[in-house]
C-alpha cells in the first residue's frame, strides 16, 4: 500500500505543475490577446479620421 500511496502522491505533484505551467501559458496568451485588442483600436478604417465614406464630397 505504500509504494501505491507513493505513486499517488508522485502524480498529485505531476498534476499541479502541469497546471501551474498551464495557467503560465493562459495568461501569456491572454496578455498577447489583450495587447493586440489595444493595438487595433488605434487603427481607423479609412486616412484621416474617417470612419464612413462619403458619396457626395
Amino acid at each position: 500500500m505504500d509504494k501505491d500511496h507513493e505513486d499517488l502522491v508522485k502524480e498529485i505533484r505531476e498534476l499541479r505543475e502541469e497546471i501551474r505551467q498551464m495557467k503560465e501559458i493562459v495568461g501569456v496568451l491572454f496578455s498577447m490577446i489583450t495587447e493586440a485588442e489595444d493595438e487595433e483600436e488605434g487603427i481607423g478604417l479609412f486616412p484621416n479620421g474617417m470612419e464612413i465614406p462619403r458619396m457626395n464630397n
